[in-house]
């Protein structure tokens, strides 16, 4: 006879059968909880990055439960070292949180209205110019281990 799960999936799960958030988190060496599956679900359904506050919302929206906050940032913290979300520390520093852009040249743009997060278009010189700047910031002593461009401006939505 089969146990029933404890942990059960939360609603959202459903709404994604490409997109299993156990084996994902599994993968990423992170535990599966409740709390860790829902957060992940909520970045992936929505449009704009959310702040702790509203993560909160949404979190008691799709469960109907509150969620601990102290949960909610360690969730956060957890995913972000885990490449799986993305912190961007807007203009008026606040934190904001997106599921991770895989953009095939790692570059975003971010809408300094709305927050919204875009894979930039790829182009063949970008590389060339990105290459440049490493190059000269070691002549400076620096090593770059990663390098990413993210162009700030306002999106075609907040613009109208």
């Amino acid at each position: 006879m089969k146990t029933p799960n404890p942990h059960p999936k939360p609603p959202l799960a459903a709404a994604a059968a490409a997109f299993d958030s156990e084996t994902l988190l599994r993968e990423s060496g992170l535990r599966v909880t409740r709390a860790a599956q829902t957060v992940l679900e909520l970045l992936r359904h929505t449009s704009q990055p959310l702040t702790h506050e509203e993560m909160a919302a949404a979190y008691t929206t799709a469960t109907g439960e509150a969620p601990d906050r102290v949960t909610i940032y360690r969730v956060l913290d957890r995913l972000v070292e885990a490449g799986l979300c993305d912190r961007r520390v807007g203009a008026d520093r606040v934190n904001r949180f997106a599921r991770h852009v895989e953009a095939a040249s790692g570059n975003t743009f971010e809408c300094d209205q709305c927050h919204k997060v875009l894979a930039l278009p790829s182009d063949p010189e970008l590389p060339k110019v990105m290459g440049r700047l490493g190059k000269a910031l070691r002549k400076q002593g620096i090593d770059t281990r990663h390098t990413a461009l993210t162009l700030h401006g306002t999106c075609g939505d907040c613009a109208r």
